[in-house]
């Protein structure tokens, strides 16, 4: 749970005006909206679709840079309830047959057994579990991502990168995984294990 002694006191006071939500969508809503705007409910459902994502990773090869593609299908939902905030959620699935590089054969070997196994297992998907107040706008984000099967807790941070009066809110997420925890090691150490993602887009309330 965030402590409002410890986080900075303009991002503390907008967490009190906007109830405890512990989930990204609490970064990614109440931290953009001054506390005065938060009267009314806000409880709902906000959907990001993949028009509304850029989802981008890169890994790197040993004396050789990095390799860098990106995933185009990325979709999200964020559901909010302001009376029962245990019941709020976020959640972000990626088509991973979406895999795109500028290399059709690295293309096709993400795509393979050896790595995503896109046949046998289609969607990654991140669930958020707590978010940790870092700054003014932004958060450390806990949460478990299910990869070809199997579920492993990651960190991601988070910054608001700007907001709308139609209610949007921008973002940036940057983080990572190791990708031997999902049984994908060949390549290994030529190939790195991280994978670097990078993920900015907009959400809005649906």
């Amino acid at each position: 749970m965030t402590s409002f002694d410890t986080a900075p006191t303009a991002f503390a006071d907008r967490l009190r005006a906007c109830w405890k939500f512990p989930a990204l969508a609490l970064v990614l809503l109440c931290a953009s909206v001054p506390a005065p705007a938060l009267a009314g409910p806000i409880s709902g459902t906000y959907v990001l679709s993949p028009a509304q994502i850029d989802t981008g990773f890169s890994v790197r090869v040993l004396g050789r840079g990095s390799v860098n593609g990106q995933f185009n299908k990325v979709s999200g939902k964020m559901v909010l309830d302001q009376n029962r905030p245990e019941k709020s959620r976020v959640s972000v699935t990626i088509d991973l047959a979406s895999v795109e590089t500028d290399n059709d054969k690295v293309t096709g070997f993400l795509k393979s057994s050896a790595m995503f196994d896109v046949a046998k297992y289609p969607l990654a998907d991140f669930r958020s579990t707590r978010v940790r107040i870092t700054g003014a706008d932004s958060a450390e984000v806990e949460g478990i991502l299910t990869l070809r099967g199997m579920k492993k807790r990651t960190k991601l941070s988070v910054t608001v990168t700007g907001t709308g009066s139609d209610g949007r809110v921008g973002f940036e997420v940057t983080g990572g995984f190791l990708r031997s925890l999902y049984g994908m090691e060949i390549g290994l150490p030529i190939y790195a294990d991280k994978v670097n993602l990078k993920i900015s887009g907009t959400g809005q309330r649906g």
